[in-house]
């Protein structure tokens, strides 16, 4: 036999051996668990890389299948903003029409409705660049910058927004931009120096004065393309999207069938009560012709839309699209006789606007706040696009916003050919502060092309 004392260090070797041996074992056995655990890792990371590469595939094989003609594809996922300019759409006649269609209420769910809005001139050639470009392409904006062609500025604010939401991600669709270039029928090629912007005209032939189209031709044109917004639209875009559509179904008047609004060839069909009441007590007569032709193809205008907006819902695009509806100016037809200065019939800068932001689906409210229709660029940018920034001229679209007075231009020259200059001739003004229906708000002033 060993001696004891061999004895025990034989022992104590073992249980170290065995010590370690067993530590070796555990060793393994997590680190087989770790392997193990980094295994399942890396497969549960490749199989959702997989799976999001697959559904990318997915997306894009949906997006690049989709109908051509399908211009308004708009994203489920990424931010979408739609700006639809109406031309001539008269504010003051948006709460009558929602009283008398409830049903066309409800589908106005989630926007904000701002009665106060006042236009910078009368007709388009005046009152559209600030839609599109903001209060630096105002009627008196535009007189500062006396060295500039006229329609130089005018295509600069028709680019600016598709300029800026590109730069920023997105891609942009432009319908019928307004006598884009000076030319009844736009001409498209503005945008070429832009990427990711697809431009399209679909109302050629509808926007030049006189013509060979009849009134009824040229609404019906109007008419037909909002009638199909829906066959226009998908929801297959993998990008944000920048949507502007500028259509004249409220500038071309014409007497519909009421109650539903539809048109009529002929001189023949029910036009309806000639006067409209609002619960607060006021009325608008539609006692002639013109008064009666307008309030109705704003109603009709507002019920095709209303459709549509359904139909983003079905799509699931209405709740991550921020929706702007606006008009380049008002129209004066005497319905309102506080609304008289002198010769003018103000209600041709009651511009129309409405606004609905992302994931708002509250029931219409009114914001009785001054507003302009210059405010679109802000509205569409704001919260979106961080310091969002004019991409021509460098300024910041929020520090441009100016309100405590407005100065709409005075003057009804809506001709591009005899608008050929630098400057739009007069140089005589309104000024307008807070409430525009107060006519102890309204003065005139002149201020000289270059300020």
């Amino acid at each position: 036999m060993l001696p004891i004392k061999r004895r025990i260090i034989a022992g104590i070797v073992l249980l170290v051996l065995a010590a370690v041996l067993a530590f070796a074992l555990v060793q393994r056995q997590k680190n087989l668990e770790a392997e193990r655990i980094a295994a399942a890792e890396a497969a549960s990371v490749a199989a959702e890389e997989a799976s999001k590469r697959h559904e990318e595939e997915l997306e894009m094989a949906l997006e690049a299948s989709a109908d051509p003609n399908q211009i308004i594809s708009l994203s489920k996922k990424q931010k979408n903003v739609i700006v639809i300019m109406l031309d001539r759409a008269v504010g003051c006649y948006f709460p009558y029409i929602m009283e008398e269609m409830p049903e066309v209420k409800k589908q106005f769910d989630g926007f904000t409705f701002y009665p106060n809005t006042s236009s910078f001139g009368t007709v388009t050639i005046y009152g559209v660049p600030a839609v599109y470009g903001g209060y630096e392409y105002t009627p008196e904006a535009m007189n500062a910058r006396t060295e500039e062609k006229l329609v130089d500025k005018h295509n600069e604010a028709l680019k600016m927004m598709p300029k800026l939401f590109t730069d920023n991600g997105f891609k942009a669709v432009v319908c019928d931009p307004a006598i884009a270039n000076y030319q009844w029928t736009p001409d498209l090629t503005i945008f070429d120096d832009i990427k990711n912007v697809d431009a399209r005209n679909y109302l050629t032939g509808a926007t030049k004065e006189g013509g060979e189209l009849s009134q009824y031709d040229k609404f019906m044109l109007n008419y037909d393309f909002l009638s199909n917004l829906n066959n226009l639209t998908n929801n297959r875009s993998r990008t944000g999207k920048y949507i502007a559509i500028d259509n004249e179904i409220t500038h071309r008047y014409l007497a519909l069938n009421w109650p539903d609004y539809t048109p009529m060839q002929g001189n023949y069909g029910n036009y309806g009560p000639r006067e409209r009441t609002r619960e607060t007590g006021e009325t608008i007569y539609l006692n002639t012709p013109m008064q009666l032709s307008h309030y109705h193809v704003n109603t009709c205008a507002m019920k095709l839309l209303g459709n549509w907006f359904d139909y983003l819902r079905e799509l699931g695009v209405y709740d991550n699209t921020r929706i702007i509806i606006v008009s380049d100016h008002g129209y004066g037809l005497g319905q309102y006789e506080s609304m008289q200065y002198g010769a003018t019939d103000l209600l041709y800068y009651n511009a129309l606007l409405l606004f609905k932001d992302f994931n708002s689906d509250e029931p219409i409210k009114y914001d009785d706040q001054l507003m302009t229709n210059a405010d679109t660029p802000y509205l569409a940018t704001n919260g979106l696009i961080k310091n969002a920034k004019n991409p021509y001229t460098g300024k910041v679209i929020a520090e441009t916003v100016k309100k405590d007075e407005i100065h709409p231009y005075i003057g009804h020259n809506w001709q591009i050919e005899t608008n050929q200059g630098n400057t739009f001739g007069g140089n005589t003004y309104f000024v307008v502060h807070d409430n525009i229906f107060d006519i102890n708000n309204w003065s005139t002033t002149r201020i000289n092309p270059g300020g």
